[in-house]
């Protein structure tokens, strides 16, 4: 019998109330990985079109996030 191919993982470090949120939050198997594998590739398409500005913009706490993203989505929609 061949033994399982190791699948590909993704780990770092959180904060003990990001975890406890998670946990309460991803309490079904597979809701984390349902929920974070979009975000992971929506954050690298946004990288890769728009280039590091975006991260920047994730990184810097000044910032609200809630109001850049959705401006990114419509320069992308505008642009198609």
């Amino acid at each position: 019998m061949t033994p399982p191919a190791n699948k590909p993982k993704f780990s770092f470090e959180i904060s003990e109330e990001q975890q406890s949120r998670a946990l309460k939050t991803f309490r079904e198997y597979g809701q984390r990985k349902a929920i974070m594998s979009p975000l992971l590739d929506e954050v690298m398409d946004l990288i890769d079109t728009h280039g590091y500005i975006v991260m920047a913009v994730l990184l810097d706490k000044k910032v609200e996030k809630k109001t850049i993203l959705p401006s990114l989505a419509k320069v992308e929609r505008m642009n198609k």
